[in-house]
């Protein structure tokens, strides 16, 4: 049941987009999750969360719109995705596996989706039951939609 879990923060929503589009076109995959708007989904309240009750400081929310920016364009890829492997990177450096946001931005958005999983489930077994459950509802609130772990 734990295992189930990843998706603590937004990339649950990615997990669902991007588990629907491979199964019918894994070509087409990564340019269709990013015509769906899935990083439009990584709202400041689901960031706030995740700083909050994961990270327990700012990650993104201290960077001013011009950082963001000069950071995205050094990397080549969108701020909406920058937020999104910011915040990836942290929960990465939570299970001791730390990688550069040059490595993260460098991924397609499925191999991001494994990395998370991969990371999301290494963290999630350093919690105890209750702690998930309370972040499995936060999630639910955050997000305004069920999650089903």
């Amino acid at each position: 049941m734990k295992r189930k879990l990843f998706g603590i923060i937004f990339i649950a929503v990615l997990a669902v987009t991007m588990s629907a589009f491979a199964v019918f076109d894994l070509d087409n995959a990564e340019r269709r999750l990013c015509e769906a708007g899935v990083y439009d989904m990584l709202s400041d309240e689901l960031i706030e969360m995740y700083e909050r009750e994961i990270a327990g400081e700012q990650i993104v929310s201290n960077k001013t719109a011009t950082q963001l920016e000069r950071t995205a364009g050094r990397l080549g890829i969108e701020v909406k995705k920058l937020k999104a492997i910011m915040l990836l990177q942290d929960l990465a450096s939570k299970v001791s596996n730390d990688i550069s946001l040059s490595e993260l931005a460098a991924m397609s958005d499925i191999k991001l989706l494994g990395f998370f999983k991969q990371n999301g489930e290494a963290y999630l077994d350093t919690l105890s039951e209750e702690r998930r459950q309370e972040l499995k509802q936060m999630l639910s609130d955050t997000l305004k939609m069920p999650i089903k772990f």
